[in-house]
């Protein structure tokens, strides 16, 4: 023991040296010779199999590389050689802790495992560590918490394949067997050659996003040396050629300020895009919790009991936000076709329903499949940690689905496809915003020409899907093993009801002309409908918080057949009003010129938002504490990346390709060809193309002060929520446009 005692105090002696720069050699406290010893007595005293671990080996389930370098990194934890000490130290153990509370987790170090003990002076030249996490079964039921399994990081030799690796913990030679009774469930090890390189899919995407970073920079350059070198006539001659027109559709510069600009012309439909971007953040938040129910937390127990919480159905209810987007796609695709269709004197051919389709998908695609691609190609380069890349994490299923089924989201079908064929799970919504983005013609047109029986018609569909949503629900999610977001939750079907009122409000804009009599029974009316439009929402999205056990009402079917399309009749409500004038403040705060920018980042503020949230949540290298005010925080910072990354998004990808559009596709029906130059692009959410009408300012534009409350203008530029075909934009005092969904 003398010479090791010898080796300990040189290697001590090294590692001071090498990790403490502040620690001269050779002087250590003895609270730090405590501290050694300690480790060393754990790697003396811990509980170890022989028998079993010697006939993995002759058994040959753990080869001889494995197993030999496993007993050495034994051996050397017990005489105190620092690398294995280190390998100890980044290692989770179990000491009771919170027991009571779910904290049944130890990841130990995973930057002290893969990035401190390769520098340490006495590791050996063949042993390179490795980290790895497993999960134990066999806990108490009395004392989970609400855990379900014991979450544990070891630190072990990389020649043992993952199966050894649990083998040879079961054993207790691996790691600290956390308990005697224990048996491992799970592993997942980390192996740095995996991600060491890019593969083709990872080239081709940054050769994509290098293409596009190129043509940002020409597009710029350009704008910006027309503008320094000509006159404004001749500027205004080279913008408006085919020519400059294409590369100012690239121009930074002009692209950031169409985003940033808050003007608002006379005659928009007010209230918009407020609630496009409070709804976008609803999602956001709900997701921020989402996420935390998949994410390790220390207080597993406390986390359970939010649920109890009054507040709690902010959270719980957050899906609501994905009928609102429907009900506003469908309003504007509704309220716009209808003038479109007045202006055309009822005409509506072929040749403008395909253009109808072609510019609705061509202003969603190109962002959406840039994003699916950097999700499926680059996402698994974007970080490291305990749990990166496990198939268990919600992401690695989704972006493994991509590179087989991303067809079906760019056909807008991914809606009808679950488990292993769900690529960018959170853009379900966009498939069934398109696919009754399809159908709305015909019943617009019915609508327009057959008002009785347009009405009748749409009103069946409504009460088809409320009926579908309860049948379903009782047949399939009220059993056994039975799934809401599998059977019910993201069908077509099941979802149109907060669309066919979409479609009936945005007819009701038009034949009322967005004006009602100015009497008193006409007050007292409007005043009944804010009254009862409230009471309808806290019910739909409060109560099931508080009627009995918190959101036991969920399992009612009768609840889940009216819940959503209650919800959108009451937000179809407070846009009706905002409307007609009779908002109030409401209408004041919702048209605040200061949601417009943010509205037109919301669709790609959706898209991005999940893929940032994976980022996060599978680097962590530690668990989460979880409380509301940690979440708070979480939103905010989630908020503020989803939109500044959605910002990126829209200058790189969506923009441009609002302006190739008007080189590529000929001049629709219904359309001011005088405006094209004016065009302005905003951002549409999930499925639904926004157009905001921004027309250059008039320099005298008192009119439009005046009566702030609505204008249609067909400018090539404005995109609306919901507006698919992009032919007519709709100017918001307030706001506009739409977003959605849920995982």
């Amino acid at each position: 023991m003398t010479t090791a005692s010898t080796g300990v105090g040189f290697v001590v002696a090294l590692l001071s040296l090498a990790c403490c720069s502040t620690t001269v050699a050779g002087q250590f406290s003895a609270s730090f010779w405590e501290t050694w010893g300690h480790y060393m007595q754990l790697a003396s005293t811990k509980p170890i199999d022989w028998n079993d671990t010697i006939g993995l080996r002759d058994s040959g389930q753990v080869q001889e590389s494995c197993y030999d370098q496993s007993v050495q990194l034994h051996t050397d934890m017990t005489t105190g050689q620092s690398y294995a000490i280190q390998m100890l130290d980044s290692s989770g153990k179990l000491n009771p802790t919170a027991l009571f509370e779910g904290r049944y987790d130890d990841f130990g170090s995973f930057k002290g495992c893969r990035d401190r003990v390769k520098y340490a002076p006495d590791i050996p030249a063949d042993m390179k560590a490795m980290y790895c996490v497993l999960g134990w079964t066999g806990i108490a039921p009395e004392l989970t918490g609400g855990a379900q399994s014991f979450t544990q990081g070891l630190c072990v030799p990389n020649t043992c394949g993952d199966l050894e690796v649990a083998l040879l913990a079961n054993t207790g030679l691996l790691g600290t067997k956390p308990m005697p009774s224990w048996t491992v469930v799970g592993i997942l090890c980390h192996r740095e050659e995996v991600y060491a390189s890019f593969d083709t899919g990872a080239y081709v995407a940054l050769s994509f996003i290098a293409i596009i970073l190129l043509m940002l920079l020409i597009g710029t350059l350009f704008e910006f040396i027309i503008n320094v070198s000509y006159t404004e006539e001749k500027v205004k001659s080279i913008t408006k050629s085919k020519t400059g027109r294409f590369f100012l559709s690239f121009s930074v510069y002009s692209n950031t300020k169409k985003v940033f600009n808050t003007y608002q012309p006379a005659g928009q439909l007010p209230a918009l895009h407020g609630i496009r971007v409070i709804s976008t953040l609803w999602i956001i938040y709900g997701h921020t919790d989402f996420f935390a129910d998949n994410t390790l937390t220390t207080n597993k127990r406390q986390k359970d009991e939010w649920f109890s919480q009054w507040w709690y159905f902010i959270r719980g209810s957050m899906d609501m936000a994905v009928d609102t987007f429907l009900l506003l796609s469908a309003l504007l695709v509704s309220y716009l076709f209808m003038k479109q269709l007045k202006k055309n004197g009822g005409s509506f051919t072929g040749k403008d329903l395909l253009l109808h389709y072609l510019h609705r998908y061509w202003r969603l695609t190109p962002v959406y499949a840039f994003l699916i691609m950097i999700f499926a190609c680059l996402m698994v380069y974007m970080g490291t940690g305990p749990v990166w890349a496990s198939p268990i994490n919600l992401a690695t299923g989704n972006m493994k689905a991509c590179q087989t089924w991303m067809w079906t989201n760019l056909l807008y079908i991914n809606n009808w496809f679950n488990g292993e064929q769900e690529c960018f799970g959170w853009s379900w919504y966009l498939g069934v915003d398109m696919q009754l983005y399809v159908i709305a013609p015909g019943l617009l047109v019915l609508l327009y020409k057959k008002p009785k029986l347009g009405v009748g018609l749409v009103t069946f569909f409504l009460i088809l899907s409320m009926f579908l949503t309860g049948i379903l629900y009782h047949l399939f999610v009220n059993v056994p093993s039975g799934s809401y977001y599998a059977t019910v939750y993201k069908f077509t079907f099941t979802r149109m009801g907060p669309y066919m009122v979409g479609l009936l409000m945005g007819y009701i804009l038009f034949t009322t002309d967005r004006k009602v009599p100015n009497t008193g029974s006409t007050k007292a009316l409007m005043l009944l409908g804010w009254f009862g439009a409230t009471a309808v929402a806290v019910l739909f999205v409060g109560a099931p918080g508080w009627i009995g056990t918190p959101f036991s009402i969920w399992g009612q079917p009768a609840w889940r057949a009216f819940d959503r399309t209650m919800f959108s009749c009451a937000v179809a409500w407070v846009v009706f009003a905002c409307c007609v004038g009779y908002g109030g403040i409401i209408t004041e705060f919702l048209s605040w010129s200061g949601w417009v920018p943010l509205s037109r980042l919301t669709y790609t503020a959706y898209l991005v938002h999940p893929i940032i949230m994976h980022v996060y949540t599978m680097s962590l290298k530690t668990p989460l504490f979880y409380s509301a005010t940690n979440w708070w925080f979480y939103f905010i910072a989630y908020s503020f990346m989803a939109f500044l990354c959605g910002f990126v998004a829209s200058i790189m990808v969506e923009f441009p390709f609002f302006g190739l559009e008007k080189l590529i596709f000929p001049q629709r029906r219904g359309r001011d060809s005088s405006k094209a130059s004016n065009n302005v692009t905003s951002g549409a959410h999930d499925n639904q193309a926004l157009e905001l009408g921004e027309t250059r300012q008039p320099v005298d534009d008192r009119a439009a002060k005046s009566n702030g409350q609505m204008a249609i203008t067909n400018d090539e530029n404005d995109k609306i929520p919901g507006q698919a075909n992009g032919q007519w934009s709709v100017s918001i005092s307030a706001n506009q446009e739409t977003f959605d969904q849920k995982l």
